[in-house]
């Protein structure tokens, strides 16, 4: 397969976005929005889950950060899987993946990016999930 340059890596989804750092929140939005991504984004991940709760075929994608208040991103996976088990969710942490992968036994995100991860590999891991 051939590999896309960053201008290939647009797109027109909905993504749903859940961060609590506002500065990461704010860039991600506008970078996704650039590419051509229709952004939900929300600070709170209870916010996050009522939104997804109410319209969950509304996304087609799933960003979330890891270490959050109130509802984790290990928590937030699976409590959407349960909705939408069909759903790609990117997973984005600072901790190492082994450590992911023991908390997240239930309900796996369907890709793990480590932070700090470039714009690039955030929106190639979303063309991958998004074209299968």
């Amino acid at each position: 397969m051939e590999l896309l340059s960053i201008s290939q890596l647009n797109g027109n989804k909905k993504i749903l976005l859940i961060d609590d750092e506002k500065q990461i929140l704010n860039m991600m939005v506008q970078i996704l929005n650039r590419f051509g991504y229709d952004v939900s984004a929300y600070g709170k991940s209870r916010d996050a889950l009522s939104c997804f709760e109410a319209t969950p075929y509304e996304f087609d994608i799933v960003i979330t950060d890891m270490a959050m208040q109130g509802i984790t991103g290990d928590k937030l996976v699976s409590k959407i899987k349960v909705i939408r088990p069909e759903i790609p969710i990117i997973l984005c942490t600072g901790f190492s993946e082994n450590i992911v992968d023991s908390w997240t036994n239930e309900s796996k995100p369907d890709k793990v990016l480590m932070k700090p991860s470039s714009i690039e590999k955030i929106l190639r891991s979303i063309r991958m999930l998004l074209d299968g």
